[in-house]
């Protein structure tokens, strides 16, 4: 449409380049949006903070952050004045790359440019912070949210217990979670779904299915992620009678397993040398459309290496290995 309408002498404005623009970013097409860019400025069209952004998303979202930083500079150097979105994007590019020093000073540089975070900037840096392990500068950022006056989001909270439970602190993300239910704010079942999750690895199924019992009491509904993980910690705990309950339940609650669903269970069963009821579910997986993934084939090569002279072992392998 683009080449119909400069063969039609119909010109595009700023406007329909920086859609193209952001198209081709958000489709991982970081070349092709540079294209459009090129081709717009030849047709004497001054791309705005908008198109400048979307072309720095692009490349954050290749994880080329030295080209992103080009074209922020390249923006100012153009005199087009950055915005809070324009900070966003590179600090989350940062985040990402686990570049905490590079997100950390451009956070620091919003406010000399008159711009104030928000808490969806305040969420990202935590984010980040947590992911490299800095948990005491992300609880000093966190304390420095409340200060300013801006007021935590779900996705907030969510992303401190998701961090606090990654770096080993499930107490105090129960604490938060407690204090977050006391004064009644809204959580979403992304937030029972992280404290489950890290209850389960913890090896504390009785405070996770607890837990996973709220959720109706509270109006939330268990999504297939969440009945993967309950799934996913009985298992590892040998409790496969557990496992199938929670299987055929979200199924009887119109949740269906995925793929992941499916292989958790069938490592489950591989784990304790129930080969039957692994093939059987293998069976039931691929008439779905499903397949066992990698960390399935690792199992059965562990397997093979250790009981590979066990005969029944034989028929898993034959099912669940490709031919070559």
């Amino acid at each position: 449409m683009l080449r119909e309408m400069l063969n039609a002498g119909i010109y595009p404005n700023v406007h329909t380049f920086s859609m193209l623009v952001d198209a081709h970013s958000k489709e991982g097409k970081a070349k092709e949006a540079e294209e459009v860019f090129e081709v717009m400025i030849e047709r004497g069209v001054e791309p705005n903070v908008v198109t400048y952004s979307s072309l720095m998303d692009g490349y954050c979202l290749q994880g080329q952050m030295d080209e992103a930083v080009k074209v922020f500079n390249k923006m100012a150097d153009k005199d087009v004045q950055p915005d809070i979105f324009s900070y966003d994007i590179l600090i989350n590019g940062y985040c990402k790359k686990r570049k905490m020093d590079e997100a950390m000073q451009l956070f620091r540089e919003m406010p000399q440019r008159g711009l104030k975070p928000t808490v969806e900037t305040f969420s990202t840096v935590l984010q980040g912070l947590f992911g490299v392990g800095r948990c005491a500068a992300a609880h000093s950022l966190f304390n420095e949210m409340q200060v300013a006056g801006i007021i935590p989001s779900t996705l907030t909270f969510g992303v401190l217990m998701d961090g606090l439970c990654k770096n080993g602190n499930i107490a105090m993300a129960l604490s938060l979670f407690h204090t977050m239910e006391n004064h009644g704010l809204d959580m979403d079942v992304v937030n029972y779904t992280i404290l489950i999750d890290a209850l389960c690895k913890d090896k504390k199924m009785d405070h996770a299915r607890d837990l996973f019992d709220k959720l109706s009491s509270k109006g939330l509904h268990p999504d297939v992620k969440t009945y993967t993980i309950m799934i996913r910690g009985f298992c590892a705990q040998g409790q496969l009678d557990e496992a199938k309950e929670f299987f055929v339940e979200m199924e009887q609650n119109g949740c269906f397993p995925n793929g992941g669903t499916y292989n958790v269970f069938i490592r489950g069963f591989l784990a304790r040398q129930k080969y039957s009821e692994a093939l059987v579910l293998h069976e039931e997986m691929v008439a779905k459309g499903f397949s066992a993934d990698a960390s399935t084939l690792s199992w059965i090569v562990n397997l093979m290496s250790t009981k590979g002279q066990d005969p029944s072992l034989q028929e898993v392998i034959k099912r669940f290995m490709p031919d070559d």
